[in-house]
């Protein structure tokens, strides 16, 4: 009985017009023009546009610096450099050219880096204190994606300066490894990767949201609860079978988005390996307590849906599911840092070999965790078992 009813669940579901639309041909639609808006077409590469003030003239620290700058701006095995220099003196002119969106960042070299450069080395070489480091200035639109993203791998960069110049100085090193990774670049890194792992976050909390709480508040509305506890099915089993029916939906919307991914527009299926593969699950398990918190509240389908609304949103802008977030204003970055969505999205990317995640490792985990176990309390707590409907 509990397969079949399973079954009879899915089916009636897959078979409902609006789940057709926002479950499974949205995901395929918002990934299709999100890809197009912020990603040429032809290749995978990404490539920043940088204004470069050097004032640091000649010395150690600024080879080093240059050298890795060059090695990031020329194209190695015909694939487009990660960054496209633009050499300019007037710091004002570099800052307009940075609001005009002529350039993703502005770096400059200040005048004293070698100096700071040189005492760095004497003084931890030769005397084992530590001095000063050399600071490199960056300026960046915070809420422009491209800015931000260029900034990230400039910092990684400043990674591999570091280094390099460990190297030159014979300095011991650290655990530090220069790869690809370091210069904020996978070799096979697309838009399309980016934000399949966004798209498969807001897919799974939409259809915990409004699939399975509007379903749960519903069926609560009309009676079907109160019906079930004059049968031999229990309510337990109902709505255990109910949530089963929604996450094999969320499965089969993120198969389906996966693919069209792939073949239309070229993304990996890195999403699927070792690292990643936990956020897809805590990514279902937390976006079903959601969902089942929402109906445990609600007392109708408008309720619900008000209720999702609400939340649903700001989640999922203030997420990072569609550009970078951390940076955004202090007012609103509160609910970055504890929007579960967030760490499910930062953590899949991070797996991927997108972006390293500007978070410890463990909350990537403990944040969702701890959102789906006050969500399931309160709704034990909430939800009517023997199935009244007020």
């Amino acid at each position: 009985m509990k397969t079949n009813l399973f079954k009879a669940l899915l089916i009636s579901n897959i078979r409902e017009k609006e789940v057709l639309f926002w479950i499974f041909a949205f995901p395929i639609l918002l990934l299709t023009i999100m890809i197009i808006i912020f990603s040429n077409m032809e290749g995978k590469d990404i490539n920043f546009k940088v204004a470069l003030i050097d004032k640091g003239g000649e010395g150690m620290g600024t080879e080093i610096l240059g050298t890795v700058l060059d090695g990031v701006s020329k194209p190695q095995d015909g694939k487009t450099p990660l960054f496209t220099i633009v050499n300019v003196e007037d710091p004002e002119e570099a800052r307009q050219m940075l609001m005009d969106q002529k350039v993703a960042l502005v770096i400059e070299i200040p005048e004293d880096f070698n100096v700071k450069f040189n005492q760095v080395v004497f003084f931890s070489k030769i005397t084992g204190i530590n001095a000063d480091s050399p600071a490199v200035k960056t300026e960046r639109v915070a809420l422009r994606s491209s800015s931000s993203f260029a900034s990230n791998v400039f910092n990684q960069i400043m990674a591999a300066v570091n280094v390099e110049a460990a190297k030159k100085m014979n300095v011991k090193l650290m655990d530090y490894d220069i790869s690809s990774e370091i210069l904020g670049q996978t070799d096979d890194f697309s838009w399309a990767d980016y934000f399949l792992a966004g798209v498969l976050v807001m897919s799974f909390f939409s259809t915990g949201f409004f699939a399975l709480g509007n379903d749960i508040s519903h069926n609560k509305h009309i009676g079907v609860m109160k019906r079930l506890s004059a049968t031999p099915l229990s309510v337990k089993r109902f709505m255990f079978s109910n949530i089963l029916s929604k996450m094999v939906i969320m499965i089969i919307s993120a198969v389906l988005l996966l693919v069209f991914g792939h073949f239309v527009f070229g993304s990996s299926f890195t999403i699927l390996n070792l690292e990643t593969f936990p956020f897809i699950i805590l990514g279902i398990l937390t976006a079903l307590s959601f969902g089942i918190f929402i109906g445990s509240v609600s007392k109708n389908a408008n309720a619900a849906s008000a209720i999702g609304n609400v939340l649903f949103f700001p989640m999922q802008f203030l997420g990072g599911l569609y550009f970078p977030v951390w940076d955004i204003s202090p007012a609103v970055r509160w609910f970055v840092y504890i929007n579960p969505m967030t760490y499910i999205a930062a953590g899949m990317r991070q797996g991927m070999g997108i972006m390293d995640a500007p978070v410890p490792a463990y909350t990537l985990y403990l944040v969702p965790l701890a959102w789906s176990a006050i969500m399931l309390v309160i709704s034990a707590f909430t939800f009517d078992w023997r199935g009244d409907a007020s």
